[in-house]
C-alpha cells in the first residue's frame, strides 16, 4: 500500500494565482514537495473584479502539480447580507466546478491536504462528511498566534473547531503554533511538519566570500509592524557609529518608499542601508549565495520559509525570538533576541560580525541542518508517511 502512489488533493485559503503570484508560494512548495511520492492536484478559488464572465476556469501543469484555479467575478456591492450570500454562492460554485474537473481528469481523491483552516476547510470537511475522503490541515497563519493578538469571531472559531476536530491531523509548521492551536481549542491530533525549501537550488558559495565588508540581508513583504523595518534601519544607524564594515540590504515585494525616508533621515541610505525590489526564487538564492548573514526582527512569525532558505544557503541567522524560530537556531547556527529589543539587536549584530570575520560559522554545517530538516525529500516523506497512517486506517 505504501508504494502505491495515491491522489492528492491540495486545497488553499492561499495559493500562487494571477492577481497575487507569490500568495501561499509555501503552501504551492509542499505540493511540490509531496508530488515526489504521490499524485498532486491543485485547487484555489478567489474572485476577480476583471472577470468578464461570471466562472473563469484556468488549467496548468507546473512541477508535477496538476492546477486548476476558478476566478469567479467579484460581487462589487456591500448590501449587508446580500453581498455575503452572493459571495459565498460563487465561492462554493467555483469550488463544485473545480472538484468536477480535477475528478474528471485526476481521477478518484484519496485524500484531501487543505491549507489555512478557515473557511476553505469547509469544503474539506464537507468531502469527508458527504463523500468520505479524509484530510489533514496544514497551518501557517499566525493570526492564532498570542502575539499577534487577533480577535476571532464567535462564528469562525466554532466553524474552525468543527473543521480541526474532522481533521486526521492538524499539521502545524511549528510547536509554538501548535500550542497556540490547541489553547484555542483547535483539538485533534497534531503532528509538527516544517516548511520546506529547494536544498538543490539554496546552496553554500563554492567559495567564501572575500568582502571587506559583510553583507547582512533581509528579505520579506517588508511591512511594518510584522518585519519591524524601522527597528533594523535605527539599529543600523547605531551601528554604524560603532563599526563601518557591514551593509544592511532590504530585498521585498512591499512598499521601500517608506523605508527609504527612514533612512535617508538616518543618514544610511545607500551607505549602510540599500533597497531593492522584487526578486525571482532563483535570484534570491544567487543573492542567498552572496550574502554572509541573514536578519529577521519581526514581531510575530510562525516558520518563516527565507530562514530555512537563509540556512540552506551556509549563512548564519540574526532573529527575534517570534515563533517557531528559536526552535532551530542554536548558538551555531546564529543569535536570537527578543522582539523589539533594539539594544540586544545591536549587541547580536556586532557579535555576528565578528563571528563572521573570524570564521566561527562553518557554511556546510548550516547547510546540513536545512538539508535534515527543510528539504523536499525529507518534508514529502514525513508527508507520505503520515498520509499512508490514515489511509491505512480506513
Amino acid at each position: 500500500m505504501q508504494n502505491k502512489k495515491r491522489n492528492i488533493l491540495f486545497l488553499s485559503g492561499w495559493y500562487p494565482n494571477r492577481l497575487i503570484p507569490t500568495l501561499g508560494n509555501f503552501v504551492q512548495k509542499h505540493a511540490e514537495c509531496v508530488s515526489l511520492y504521490s499524485n498532486v492536484a491543485a485547487l484555489y478559488v478567489c474572485s476577480d473584479a476583471n472577470n468578464k464572465n461570471k466562472f473563469e476556469i484556468v488549467e496548468s501543469n507546473e512541477k508535477n502539480i496538476y492546477t486548476v484555479n476558478v476566478y469567479y467575478k467579484k460581487v462589487q456591492h456591500t448590501i449587508p447580507l446580500l453581498s455575503f450570500l452572493q459571495k459565498a454562492r460563487r465561492n462554493i460554485k467555483a469550488h463544485q466546478m473545480g472538484l468536477k474537473l480535477i475528478t474528471k481528469k485526476f481521477g478518484k481523491i484519496d485524500l484531501v491536504h487543505h491549507n489555512i483552516l478557515y473557511p476553505v476547510g469547509l469544503i474539506a470537511w464537507y468531502l469527508k462528511k458527504f463523500k468520505g475522503i479524509p484530510y489533514i490541515i496544514t497551518e501557517h497563519w499566525t493570526g492564532y498566534l498570542p502575539s499577534k493578538k487577533m480577535k476571532i469571531s464567535w462564528l469562525q472559531k466554532t466553524l474552525s473547531k468543527t473543521i480541526a476536530r474532522n481533521a486526521s491531523y492538524i499539521t502545524p509548521v511549528s510547536k509554538d503554533l501548535q500550542d497556540a492551536m490547541i489553547a484555542l481549542g483547535l483539538n485533534t491530533k497534531y503532528e509538527i511538519i516544517y516548511n520546506v525549501t529547494d536544498t538543490k537550488l539554496f546552496h553554500p558559495a563554492a567559495e567564501k566570500s572575500t568582502r571587506k565588508k559583510v553583507k547582512i540581508i533581509h528579505i520579506s513583504t517588508l511591512d511594518d509592524p510584522h518585519k519591524n523595518i524601522s527597528g533594523m534601519l535605527r539599529v543600523a544607524e547605531k551601528l554604524s557609529k560603532q563599526r563601518n564594515n557591514f551593509e544592511m540590504w532590504f530585498i521585498g515585494d512591499g512598499d521601500t518608499a517608506p523605508h527609504i525616508k527612514t533612512a535617508a533621515s538616518l543618514n544610511i541610505l545607500n551607505t549602510f542601508a540599500f533597497f531593492d525590489g522584487t526578486k525571482s526564487t532563483a535570484e534570491v538564492a544567487e543573492i542567498m549565495r552572496s550574502s554572509d548573514c541573514f536578519l529577521l526582527f519581526s514581531n510575530y512569525e510562525n516558520l518563516p520559509c527565507v530562514m530555512a532558505e537563509a540556512l540552506a544557503s551556509g549563512i548564519p541567522i540574526v532573529s527575534s525570538t517570534a515563533g517557531g524560530i528559536p526552535e532551530h537556531i542554536t548558538e551555531n547556527l546564529g543569535l536570537l533576541v527578543k522582539p523589539l529589543d533594539e539594544e540586544a539587536l545591536l549587541y547580536s549584530l556586532n557579535k555576528v560580525i565578528d563571528n563572521i570575520k573570524s570564521g566561527k560559522y562553518n557554511s556546510q554545517e548550516l547547510s546540513n541542518y536545512a538539508n535534515d530538516n527543510f528539504s523536499f525529500e525529507k518534508v514529502g516523506g514525513k508527508f507520505n508517511e503520515l498520509y499512508h497512517r490514515i489511509l491505512a486506517d480506513k
